[in-house]
């Protein structure tokens, strides 16, 4: 059965917040680095770091925009404080994603990098 157009209104909030998580989880350090056996990551090649530069900054502007629509139309929701929670983390995010430097070949420890950027494992 067809949901009617007050359905669809009523979970909008939810489908842009959904789509902005869709978004939020392609970016991730990890589409830059191959992952060594000794669980240190190794920089992927220079075309790699290229397309994955590419698709992780339209991931930021497409996340940043859903999680925006849910805060500008519907205040109210209950996804409003995650979603300006998640626009504060892509602020953070994307200046480090602005530091990457295609031509550097580097190995990185796991571990270190999640200390470094303040992250939780959860």
């Amino acid at each position: 059965m067809a949901k009617s157009k007050t359905q669809k209104a009523e979970n909008q909030d939810y489908t842009y917040y959904k789509l902005g998580m869709k978004y939020y989880r392609n970016i991730h350090p990890n589409k830059f680095y191959k992952r060594n056996m000794d669980t240190t990551f190794e920089t992927k090649t220079r075309d790699e770091l290229v397309l994955a530069l590419n698709k992780i900054h339209l991931s930021f502007n497409l996340s940043e925009f859903y999680f925006k629509k849910v805060i500008d139309e519907y205040p109210q929701s209950a996804y409003c404080e995650d979603s300006k929670e998640k626009i504060q983390l892509l602020h953070k995010l994307l200046k480090s994603y602005k530091d990457v430097d295609i031509e550097e070949n580097k190995i990185i420890n796991n571990e270190a990098f999640i200390n470094e950027m303040g992250l939780k494992i959860l």
